[in-house]
This record gives structure tokens, sequence and C-alpha cells, in this order.
């Protein structure tokens, strides 16, 4: 089949303001994590597809059957590295025991909320970009600054792998809930949530947005990139 160039194809400019503002945040402090190691996420997220040991694991039965290190050139320290590598690369098969090991090596829940974060907002905005053959947006520098640390307490033990958002599970008009069960579950650290969002709701959200497609063409064209990701949920 013939390949399109559609990287001159226009897009809406509230997109574009929303990728810049998330990029940007990366570079200051976060609830958990200092500006440097944030800018240090974004820069290992995108150089993590390139890295053997991931590629060896992705290619295994079990992608803890390979052990090894992670190519990493960002300075961060290894169980960062092997987070980031992990969601980037062998998210679908991440189980309790790996994650009861990163949390026996010092990093709490709330700090591995904030890296989830900020991974998946990379992966969003990258993958935006690498689809329509746009550059990536550069990576901010550090701006420094003082993590908040203030931890959230509206959150509640439900079955998870750690505590989620305490909300009223309204449903919609859909039927789905009000409230998305992805903004419960980094309910830890409402700031991510807030950065999460930013860019996800400026691409595709549940209320009514400026699309010349219906709400049926909308659920089924995520329900399909959801099954090609291999997304449980």
């Amino acid at each position: 089949m013939p390949r399109y160039d559609i990287s001159d194809f226009p897009r809406r400019s509230h997109i574009d303001i929303a990728h810049e503002a998330a990029i940007t945040a990366y570079g200051k402090a976060g609830t958990w994590l200092d500006s440097r190691t944030r800018v240090k996420i974004l820069e290992e997220v995108r150089s993590a597809r390139d890295c053997p040991l991931c590629l060896e694991q992705r290619r295994s039965l079990s992608p803890y059957a390979k052990e090894g290190e992670h190519v990493s050139q960002t300075g961060l320290d290894p169980i960062t590295v092997e987070i980031v590598h992990r969601l980037c690369n062998n998210a679908d098969r991440l189980t309790y025991r790996w994650f009861e090991s990163i949390l026996a090596q010092g990093v709490s829940a709330e700090q591995y909320v904030e890296i989830v974060g900020l991974v998946a907002t990379a992966i969003i905005i990258d993958g935006f970009a690498g689809a329509l053959g746009y550059q990536t947006i550069p990576a901010p520098r550090a701006q420094g600054g003082v993590p908040t640390r203030k931890a959230n307490d509206k959150v509640v033990e439900a079955g998870a792998w750690i505590p989620i958002m305490d909300v009223e599970n309204e449903a919609t008009e859909t039927g789905l809930p009000k409230i998305p069960n992805i903004f419960r579950a980094m309910g830890l650290v409402p700031e991510s949530v807030r950065h999460f969002f930013s860019v996800m709701s400026s691409q595709y959200s549940l209320t009514p947005f400026d699309t010349s497609l219906d709400r049926s063409q909308v659920e089924y064209i995520a329900s399909k990139m959801s099954s090609h990701n291999q997304c449980f949920y």
C-alpha cells in the first residue's frame, strides 16, 4: 500500500498548547521528584525503546527470565531506570511481585505513581508526534525547586496495588464511570493526575468535544487501539 506524508496535515492548536505545556512541566519540581529527575525520566523514555535487554525480555516467554542491565545514558539510578524501561517495553506483563520488589528497594508508592504518570504522559505526546511525522518536543532544562511532598489523604484501599482516589463512582449516560478509574489509580499524587489528563483530555474525552467523528466512531477507534496495544483495561 502507498505511504502518505501527513506531517503537514493541520492539527488543532489546543493539542499543541497542551503538549508544549506538559513537556515544560517536566522541568519543574514535582510532588515527590525533583526537576532534574523528571527531565531525565523524559529522556529515558525516549531512549528506552532501543534497549537491547528490553528487546530480549520482550521476546521471552517471561520478561523476568532475562536478567542484565538496561542501557541508559541519563545517569538515573538503576531502580528508576528499571521502572521506566518496564513501563515502556513490558507494561502488559508487570506483576505484583515485581512491584513489591520496587518498594523493597526504597521507592515509595507515591514516587512510583509519579514516575508512572511521567512515563505515560511522555508516551502519549511522543506517540502522537511519531504517528503524524512531527518532531518530538525537546526536553526542557531542569528549573530546580523542591518537591512539595504533599500527601493526599483522600485515598482508600480498594484492592489495587496502591491506595486509590476516594470518589463517588457515578455512571455517565454511556454507562461508564463519571470519574475514570485511571484517574483514581493515580490518586496518591493529584499533580500527576492533572499532568496526565491535561494531555489525555486534549485528544480524547468522555465529554463532547470538537470533532467530525461521532461518539461511537471515537469509541470504536479507541477500542481498536487498546486491543492493538494489548491494554487489558
